[in-house]
């Protein structure tokens, strides 16, 4: 019987100001002043003994968070429209969880698995327009809610032979609902109940797979398929009034993604190291259950690939170590592809990275044969490439803006590492 702890404590404090319209004109400037803090703690108490391996523990999670955002308009004249979207928030989340793997002798292994998760979100928004502070987009209160799920998870696993694996798996995830805070205008109380709350996320994924060790288990396979459906989805959408050019969380539906995978890890020879991998995703919005009182976009349909999920990416490293004096040298190559990926759920060209695209990474690994240190130099995007990675927009509304944020460019770094 072992006992964890982990423990975490975060606190910021960040200012930043946004153009969305990218002229010298103010047509829509958003100014963040933002101060917040988070503590976490985790207990596990660990079991093991001959075939059995056990984990129970308990999470909690309490933040809170003061944000100030000013959003500066520039309607029909005669002036700058200047609403105020402050915010309070205040969450807290706590766990119960355990998981159990038994052996049935060498060849069978079963786990099986349960969480519950209560998170406690509260939300306390003071949003108007400067030109009437009193008149309140939303009354001027604690919004509080508590969202709950039961998680099981459980898999089988096969021994063939000592090279060879393979298992399958079912589990559940849950992403708790909230509050939206931003509004650019009045809310009546019909759009208030339909719009300002959203409801957490469920997911049901199944999954099948093998691992294998090959040619003398120099050569690692893990191959997988999996299925992931959604309920109620969230998805962060900019429309039409009442929410205008703000962002928007609401529950969109179901959703799927069906993929499979592939890695290898490959030690060649003596001093060389090949490692692979493939992936591909099928994604798509299945239903759409968004209240009649919310506008949506006419790019929010059925058939939608879901954000940040391309259908193909791999990955193709190679390493070599040589040696020199006392010295361990290895250069290293890293080369990552992905394919058209989108960055909304309405899936808007304007702000996607339409074609497939390569990044490329080098470093070298320096350490002594027998000593404690490691130095690592290296660059990465080593090519300079130039593609987008996010974005958004808000192209059906009088704004009518699209924007994108790029990768950075070529980044080189040092890292060094000593053990005690």
């Amino acid at each position: 019987m072992s006992v964890k702890s982990i423990g975490a404590y975060r606190s910021a404090r960040w200012k930043g100001n946004r153009d969305a319209d990218n002229t010298p004109l103010t047509i829509l400037n958003t100014i963040y002043d933002v101060h917040g803090w988070q503590w976490s703690q985790e207990l596990q108490a660990i079991y093991r003994h001959e075939a059995l391996t056990a984990v129970v523990g308990a999470y909690y999670f309490k933040q809170r968070s003061n944000d100030i955002v000013t959003v500066e308009l520039n309607p029909p004249p005669p002036g700058i429209q200047r609403d105020s979207d402050n915010n309070v928030v205040d969450n807290k989340s706590w766990a119960g969880f355990t998981q159990w793997t038994y052996n049935f002798g060498e060849r069978l292994g079963a786990t099986g698995g349960a969480r519950y998760t209560q998170d406690d979100k509260g939300s306390y928004p003071d949003q108007f327009d400067f030109a009437a502070p009193a008149v309140k987009q939303v009354p001027l209160q604690w919004y509080r809610d508590t969202f709950s799920s039961f998680t099981p998870s459980a898999s089988l696993n096969f021994r063939w032979n000592p090279q060879v694996m393979t298992y399958v798996s079912y589990a559940e995830g849950f992403k708790g609902g909230g509050w939206n805070s931003h509004f650019n205008s009045v809310l009546t109380p019909a759009q208030q109940a339909a719009l300002q709350e959203f409801k957490p996320e469920k997911t049901k994924t199944y999954e099948l797979g093998a691992k294998l060790d090959l040619l003398g288990n120099t050569l690692r396979l893990n191959v997988a398929v999996f299925d992931s459906d959604y309920t109620d989805m969230q998805v962060t959408y900019r429309g039409p009034a009442p929410n205008g050019v703000a962002p928007f969380l609401t529950n969109a539906g179901k959703a799927s993604i069906k993929g499979a995978e592939a890695e290898l890890t490959w030690l060649l020879a003596t001093h060389w190291n090949i490692e692979a991998s493939i992936g591909h995703l099928e994604s798509r919005i299945n239903r759409l259950d968004i209240t009649p009182l919310a506008v949506i976009p006419p790019g929010l349909r059925v058939g939608n690939e879901l954000p940040f999920a391309p259908r193909w990416q791999a990955h193709l490293g190679i390493a070599y170590t040589a040696h020199a004096a006392s010295l361990s040298i290895t250069p290293r190559v890293d080369a990552s592809y992905q394919t058209r990926t989108f960055f909304d759920a309405t899936d808007t060209p304007e702000i996607a990275e339409l074609g497939g695209y390569t990044v490329l990474n080098a470093s070298v690994l320096v350490s002594p044969g027998t000593g404690s240190w490691r130095l690592t130099v290296g660059a990465n995007n080593a090519t300079d490439k130039i593609y987008r990675v996010a974005g958004n927009s808000s192209l059906s509304t009088g704004s009518g803006y699209a924007e994108v944020a790029y990768a950075r460019p070529r980044e080189y770094f040092a890292t060094i590492s000593y053990a005690f």
